[in-house]
């Protein structure tokens, strides 16, 4: 889990610089933090809650009735 969040800290200074560099508004760097907090904890759940669906699955859960339409 060590490595997950020096990874997300990673993330979190690249967008901050690249949004103050960009001189974005107050609203995008909570959008982003915001979806960093997400990622971040859904990531820490699925690590620490074993019943939960890995991102591939639930990805597929998802998309899978899609991807299994008929195309007469």
């Amino acid at each position: 889990m060590i490595v997950m969040t020096v990874i997300f800290l990673g993330i979190a200074y690249y967008e901050w610089h690249f949004l103050k560099a960009r001189q974005r508004q107050k609203r995008t760097y909570w959008i982003v933090g915001g979806w960093l907090l997400v990622a971040y904890g859904y990531i820490f759940a699925v690590y620490t809650v074993e019943g939960l669906p890995s991102p591939n699955q639930l990805i597929e859960w998802m998309f899978g009735p899609i991807a299994h339409i008929d195309r007469n």
